[in-house]
């Protein structure tokens, strides 16, 4: 199966390196199955609870007992009434990230009030608990009810419909950036398709992942209306917060700093539009232990970039 139609994108990659997953080839019509450590229905709803509220637009309460455990730092768009889609090129990093810990990259597409919340999030993450290691991995999520009832990992349950032989979600990157050498990126699109409606994943452009059926969710059966970019992470049982992006604050270099770069999104008319920033509001819940810089148009490898992360640490609730 494949979509109906795949939008354009034009980059200009320069310096910037894509980091090919590892083929991990299947028999001619059959897919991968990920392997993972959550091996209970218990693990899997504690697991999912983590993304409770999880953007800022409505559960921004910095320090509370509101989101316990959870730090942002991230790029929302203000204003949207129809989006068919994202996009955007993540700096792929491997934060020392421990057992109870998340540190995750990600692009959230959501729609809907918080209780009823609709949401697909795609990225990279470092997340020990599902995947027994601590690999920078290929990750999504979604949910159609704010993760209160429904919410999953991947393909750990129904849900995401792998469609490519080799490419799937939970896969290991083959290399990750070094702080000041080379930069690996993954290009990430999240779309609608016209025809099906359902809510296709692609990767360096091209590679046609899976895809979320439209019928899993209740606000995004023909569009959303909320695109954010950006950074979060969860802490241990001990308090103590995983380091975000590369570990660094954002600073005067692009490259030295953990960066989301091409940010766009895809309007009613299916066309890729860049972000402005009138329309760009961002937000760090804890500058002490995380921050942004948000730095428009820089140039066409780069196009509209933010830059994010930090060391983490006792960053309270």
């Amino acid at each position: 199966m494949n979509p109906s139609f795949l939008p354009v994108v034009k980059t200009n990659s320069e310096s910037l390196i894509s980091s090919k997953i590892p083929h991990e080839g299947c028999p001619m019509g059959t897919v991968p199955i990920q392997r993972t450590q959550v091996d209970n229905l218990t693990d899997l709803n504690s697991i999912s609870r983590l993304h409770l509220g999880s953007n800022l637009l409505n559960n921004y309460q910095p320090l509370t007992t509101a989101s316990p455990g959870r730090h942002f730092a991230a790029l929302t768009l203000l204003g949207l009434d129809t989006v068919h889609g994202a996009r955007a090129g993540f700096s792929i990093y491997n934060p020392p990230v421990k057992m109870n810990q998340v540190s995750m990259s990600q692009i959230w597409i959501e729609s809907g009030p918080p209780a009823e919340r609709n949401s697909i999030q795609v990225g990279w993450a470092v997340h020990p608990r599902i995947y027994g290691d601590n690999r920078t991995r290929a990750t999504a999520y979604w949910t159609a009810d704010g993760s209160k009832k429904t919410g999953c990992y991947n393909t750990i349950c129904p849900g995401f419909v792998q469609v490519h032989p080799q490419y799937h979600l939970g896969q290991a990157y083959g290399a990750t950036s070094v702080i000041g050498g080379e930069q690996y990126v993954t290009q990430i699109l999240v779309y609608r398709d016209k025809e099906s409606g359902n809510w296709w994943l692609v990767i360096d452009n091209s590679i046609k992942v899976g895809y979320w059926p439209k019928e899993l969710f209740t606000h995004m059966k023909g569009e959303a209306s909320f695109v954010q970019y950006g950074g979060w992470t969860y802490n241990s049982p001990d308090g103590v917060s995983p380091p975000m992006g590369n570990g660094r604050f954002p600073n005067d270099d692009i490259k030295s700093s953990s960066f989301v770069s091409q940010m766009q999104f895809v309007d009613k008319s299916d066309l890729f539009v860049d972000i402005d920033e009138p329309s760009a509001s961002s937000f760090a819940d804890n500058t002490n232990c995380y921050n942004k810089k948000f730095w428009g148009h820089q140039g066409s490898a780069l196009g509209e970039c933010f830059t994010y992360g930090g060391p983490g640490g006792n960053c309270g609730i």
